[in-house]
C-alpha cells in the first residue's frame, strides 16, 4: 500500500500546472502618476502603464472582431486598470444596471480577474459595465456589503466609438502576502447582443478565467491585518408585541487569504429563502443558500451530501474559518442552533492539499449533537488538468457516518468540460448506503447505488440567425441494496438562442420507477432574453408522470413600465390526472414591484401565493411584505419590512433594521 501512495504522489507531482496561455507572463508597470478614475482613458495619465493592445476570442480563434485594449500599472497601494472598448455600433451597447452588485450578466461589460496565488485556481472578478455599476466576485462566495468585501473604484462611459472603464483596485482586498513578487491575472470584455467574450492571455479554444497570465515583478506591500464588525440593531413591532434585539458579525483577514468570522444571534429574518418550483419531484429539492454567514468562504466546505447547512433554521452564534497556506487550503465551522425546538451543536472542516488547479488530496468532517450525536468522517482525491483545450478531472469521496445507525456515501466521478465544436462528458458513480442519514446533510434517498453518463455538445456558429446552440443527453440507473431497480431515467434536450434575443428549448425525459414509467415533453420559449428588465419565458411540460396524466406550465415575465420601476411575475400550475385516486394540484403565483430610488435605495413588494393538493393533503401560503433598503457606500445599511418573508401568511409587523460597520 505504501509503494501505490509513493507512486501516486509522484504520477500527481510530475504533472505540473502547465497552462499553455500566450503569452506566459508579462512584465508589471510601477505607476508614478495615479490616474484619475473618471471612465475617460486619458493617454497621458496612462502613459507609464503597460498597453495590451490585443485581445482574442477563444471561440472563433485569433485576435477579437471588435478592437479591445488595456492599460495596466500599480503603485505601492492598489492596482489600476483600464479599457477601451470599440464599438462600430454604440447604440447597442447595452448598459441597464447602476446599483453596485447587481446581476451584469445582460450588459455589456468588462472584468479583471486576479488570482492572488498565481496558481490558476478561482479568481476575484472585478466587473464593470459602461454605465459603472460595479461588481465583485469572490471566489468561494462572499456577501454583498460594501465594507465585508472591501472597496474599490471604478468608472466608465460611452462615447461615440464604444465605450471605457477604468477601475482602482487596493492591495488589501485582495488580502495578498507581502513577498509575493507575481500574481495571475486576466482581463475579459464581454457583449452580449453578440453572444461574444474577447479574452486576454490568448488561451486557445476554451474560455476561462482561471487560464491566467504571469504579471511578474510587481512589489506587493505588507499587508495590514483587517478587523470588520457588522453590529445591527433591529426593533420588531407585532399586532401584540414589541420588541428589539440585536447582534454582531465580525470578520477578521490576514495572511494569504485567510478568513476568520464570527456571528453571535444573527438575524436572518429579512433574507427571503429559496421558493422551489412546483413542477412534479419523487423527491425533495435542494434549495440555494442565501444566508451570508454560510455563503462567505463556502466553496471551502463539504458537499450538500455532507452538510447542508439549510437544515439549521436558526444559528444562535456561530464560528468560521477559511483560507489557503501555500498549496494548502482548509475550511472549519462551528455553532449553536435551534431546531425543533431543541438546541444542537455542529462543526463542519474540510482540509485540502492542492497539487495542481485541478488535482489534491484531501479531508472532510461533519459532526451534530441534535437530535443525537453522530458524525461524518471521509476522505477525497482529485487528479485533472486546466488547459486551452478545456478541462477535465477525475474525484474521488469516500464518507462513513457513525450515529445510531452506521452509513457510508462514496462517489467516483470523470468530467471533461470542453470547447464549442467538441464534446464534453461526465460519468458518475455513486453508492449511498442504507445507514447513512446525517441529520445536517442532503440525502432524500439512500440504500441504493448506480451509476450516470452524460453528454454534451455547443456551437456558435458564424454568419447565422442562431447565436449559440447545445445539446446534450443523460441516462441514469440506481439500484437498490435490497435488490430491484430504484429508477432509470433516459433525457435528450437542446437549446437555442436566436440573434432576436429569443431563446427555444426542448426537453424529452423517459424514467423508469417502478411502479411507473414515466413519458414527458417540455418546450420552452424565452423573448428578450439579453434585457435585464422586459425578459420572459413560458415552459410547458405534459405526459406520463406518477401513474397519472401530468401538465404543467410556468410563464415568466418582467417589465418596467416607468423608469427604474420594475415588476416580475411568475406563474405556475400542475395537474396530475389518476383514474383511481384524487388528482394532484398545485398552483403558484410570484409577484414582485421593486422602484430604485437611486443606486443607494429601493423600494419593494413581494406577494407570493400557493395551493397544494398532494395524496389527498392541503398546503397553501398567501404572504405579502414590503421592503426599504438603503446600502449605501460607506457600508452603512438601513432596512425597512412590513411583513415576514419566509411566512406562511401576511403577518401584522413592521421591523427596522440598521446595520453599521466598524472598521479597524
Amino acid at each position: 500500500m505504501r509503494q501505490y501512495i509513493t507512486l501516486l504522489s509522484l504520477w500527481i507531482t510530475v504533472v505540473t500546472w502547465s497552462q499553455g496561455v500566450e503569452p506566459a507572463a508579462i512584465p508589471a508597470h510601477k505607476l508614478s502618476t495615479v490616474p484619475v478614475i473618471d471612465g475617460v482613458v486619458n493617454a497621458t495619465e496612462w502613459a507609464e502603464a503597460l498597453e495590451i493592445a490585443t485581445f482574442y476570442n477563444p471561440v472563433r480563434g485569433g485576435r477579437a472582431e471588435l478592437p479591445t485594449r488595456a492599460y495596466l500599472g500599480y503603485t505601492d497601494e492598489a492596482i489600476y486598470v483600464a479599457f477601451v472598448c470599440d464599438d462600430p455600433e454604440p447604440s447597442l451597447i447595452q448598459a441597464q444596471q447602476t446599483r453596485r452588485d447587481s446581476n451584469l450578466e445582460s450588459d455589456d461589460r468588462v472584468a479583471f480577474a486576479v488570482d492572488p496565488q498565481a496558481r490558476g485556481l478561482s479568481p476575484y472578478q472585478f466587473v464593470v459595465n459602461p454605465r459603472g455599476a460595479q461588481r465583485l466576485i469572490v471566489p468561494e462566495g462572499a456577501p454583498d456589503n460594501v465594507r465585508w468585501q472591501g472597496d474599490w473604484s471604478a468608472a466608465a462611459r460611452i462615447t461615440e466609438t464604444g465605450w471605457s472603464a477604468e477601475m482602482r483596485i487596493p492591495f488589501p482586498l485582495l488580502r495578498v502576502s507581502a513577498g509575493r513578487t507575481q500574481l495571475g491575472i486576466a482581463l475579459a470584455r464581454y457583449i452580449p447582443r453578440r453572444a461574444e467574450s474577447y479574452l486576454f492571455p490568448n488561451t486557445g479554444g476554451y474560455f476561462s478565467l482561471r487560464l491566467q497570465t504571469l504579471w511578474q515583478g510587481i512589489e506587493i506591500p505588507r499587508p495590514p491585518a483587517s478587523l470588520v464588525a457588522l453590529p445591527y440593531l433591529l426593533s420588531e413591532t407585532a399586532s401584540n408585541t414589541n420588541g428589539a434585539r440585536g447582534g454582531v458579525d465580525v470578520k477578521w483577514s490576514w495572511g494569504q487569504g485567510q478568513t476568520a468570522l464570527l456571528t453571535f444571534n444573527p438575524d436572518f429574518s429579512s433574507i427571503a429563502s429559496e421558493i422551489a418550483s412546483v413542477d412534479f419531484s419523487y423527491t425533495e429539492r435542494a434549495l440555494q443558500e442565501n444566508r451570508p454567514f454560510f455563503v462567505e468562504g463556502n466553496g471551502f466546505f463539504p458537499w450538500r451530501r455532507m452538510f447542508y447547512s439549510v437544515r439549521i433554521p436558526q444559528l444562535n452564534a456561530g464560528a468560521k474559518a477559511f483560507g489557503r497556506v501555500g498549496a494548502w487550503e482548509y475550511g472549519a465551522l462551528a455553532g449553536e442552533y435551534e431546531r425543533n425546538h431543541s438546541k444542537g451543536q455542529f462543526a463542519v472542516g474540510r482540509a485540502r492539499y492542492r497539487f495542481n488547479p485541478q488535482s489534491y488530496l484531501g479531508m472532510v468532517f461533519t459532526g451534530n449533537t441534535q437530535p443525537f450525536a453522530e458524525r461524518i468522517v471521509g476522505v477525497e482525491g482529485a487528479f485533472g488538468q486546466l488547459t486551452g483545450d478545456g478541462e477535465w478531472q477525475l474525484h474521488a469521496t469516500h464518507a462513513r457516518l457513525d450515529s445510531q445507525r452506521d452509513g457510508t456515501y462514496t462517489v467516483i466521478y470523470l468530467y471533461r468540460s470542453a470547447p464549442p465544436r467538441q464534446l464534453g462528458f461526465s460519468l458518475d458513480y455513486t453508492d449511498i448506503s442504507p445507514g447513512y442519514a446525517p441529520t445536517l446533510a442532503f440525502v432524500p434517498e439512500r440504500g441504493w447505488r448506480g451509476y450516470e453518463v452524460e453528454l454534451n455538445y455547443n456551437d456558435q456558429p458564424a454568419d447565422s440567425s442562431i447565436l449559440r446552440w447545445g445539446t446534450g443527453a443523460q441516462y441514469e440507473v440506481r439500484r437498490r441494496y435490497t435488490g430491484g431497480l430504484l429508477d432509470e431515467q433516459f433525457s435528450l434536450n437542446a437549446e437555442a438562442l436566436l440573434r432576436n434575443q429569443v431563446k427555444l428549448g426542448m426537453e424529452v425525459e423517459l424514467l423508469q420507477r417502478p411502479p411507473y414509467n414515466d413519458r414527458t415533453l417540455l418546450l420552452s420559449v424565452g423573448w428578450n432574453t439579453q434585457d435585464a428588465y422586459r425578459n420572459g419565458a413560458v415552459a410547458y411540460q405534459f405526459g406520463e408522470q406518477n401513474g397519472g396524466r401530468s401538465a404543467y406550465w410556468s410563464f415568466e415575465q418582467r417589465l418596467e413600465p416607468l423608469p427604474r420601476f420594475r415588476i416580475g411575475l411568475r406563474l405556475e400550475q400542475l395537474n396530475i390526472r389518476y383514474a383511481d385516486r384524487p388528482h394532484d394540484r398545485a398552483n403558484q403565483a410570484i409577484l414582485t414591484l421593486n422602484y430604485e430610488i437611486d443606486p443607494e435605495r429601493v423600494v419593494g413588494l413581494r406577494w407570493v401565493s400557493n395551493h397544494l393538493e398532494f395524496d389527498g393533503e392541503q398546503r397553501s401560503i398567501n404572504n405579502l411584505y414590503l421592503t426599504y433598503l438603503q446600502r449605501l457606500r460607506s457600508g452603512q445599511e438601513l432596512y425597512l419590512l412590513w411583513g415576514a418573508p419566509n411566512a406562511r401568511r401576511t403577518q401584522n409587523k413592521l421591523a427596522v433594521k440598521l446595520v453599521t460597520p466598524v472598521e479597524w
